[in-house]
């Protein structure tokens, strides 16, 4: 649908932001989701994000990603370990999955830093900016 309407693209865009963001409301109805959507993130964040993905067609692509993260976790995880990379990991607490430790250890030999959040979400370099800059800091700092 989304790769064929913009109507489905925007729907689909506008609930992400609302639903992966720290400010979400599990009780909210769809239409209060778009509102919250365009509220927390802006028109013009949401219009750019629409235009990349309609301009270049890659909403299928970019939602299958989500799809077998979903469905092989653990495997997609081992399937890719890399050992010598640098690699840091923050975890937000409106994440969409959050990567502990362990799990993350399963795929990275070289985590040089792994932090918790108290706010952000999916989107956390739209809702959480100052942590993430925070943490790219630090992060290439150590390597």
């Amino acid at each position: 649908v989304s790769t064929q309407s913009t109507g489905g693209l925007i729907g689909w865009i506008g609930t992400c932001f609302s639903l992966a963001s720290s400010y979400r409301d599990p009780e909210c109805t769809v239409e209060r989701l778009l509102e919250e959507g365009m509220e927390i993130f802006g028109l013009d964040n949401i219009c750019a994000m629409l235009a990349v993905f309609w301009c270049t067609r890659t909403a299928q692509v970019s939602m299958r990603i989500y799809n077998e993260f979903y469905w092989r976790d653990m495997d997609f995880f081992k399937a890719s370990y890399i050992t010598n990379v640098p690699v840091a990991v923050s975890n937000f607490p409106n994440e969409i999955f959050h990567v502990t430790k362990f799990v993350s250890g399963a795929a990275f030999g070289n985590i040089v830093q792994f932090n918790y959040h108290g706010s952000g979400g999916h989107f956390c370099h739209i809702d959480n900016t100052e942590g993430v800059v925070a943490d790219l800091t630090s992060f290439i700092e150590k390597i």
